[in-house]
């Protein structure tokens, strides 16, 4: 064996240790610290885990207050994020009409709007308006 292929072969040995010892090590810490962190929960748990508990209880509130045959629109503090796409997801049964909807739910956000009362309220920011 030449002096050339020795060389290269301990290079690329030493090159796929590497990768496997930066790879193992990224799933232990990441993806092991979420499975441990999801072991044993419910199915809701988990989903305000992944989705955030703050979001999900707003959206739980939204699933009471919200009747199912109704409509609905978004006003929030940011537009075409992740959370916008979970929201009506989660809330599916409910159709989202962003010209004249049943109920404008607005989420960290302050929003107003003529022919709509306020119906139900987590917090400040985060409420229902209703059409009158």
């Amino acid at each position: 064996m030449t002096r050339q292929k020795y060389v290269f072969r301990i290079i690329f040995i030493t090159w796929v240790f590497m990768w496997l010892l930066f790879f193992v090590r990224g799933i232990m810490k990441v993806e092991g610290r979420d499975y441990k962190n999801l072991f044993g929960k419910t199915l809701e748990e988990k989903e305000a885990y992944v989705t955030g508990c703050e979001f999900f209880d707003f959206v739980n509130f939204c699933k009471k207050e919200i009747l199912k045959d109704s409509t609905y629109s978004v006003r929030a503090n940011y537009d075409q994020t992740m959370d916008y796409f979970r929201f009506a997801y989660y809330i599916y049964p409910v159709k989202r009409d962003l010209g004249n909807p049943d109920y404008i739910v607005c989420y960290k956000t302050k929003f107003a709007k003529t022919g709509y009362t306020k119906v139900a309220a987590l917090a400040a920011d985060k409420y229902i308006l209703k059409r009158k």
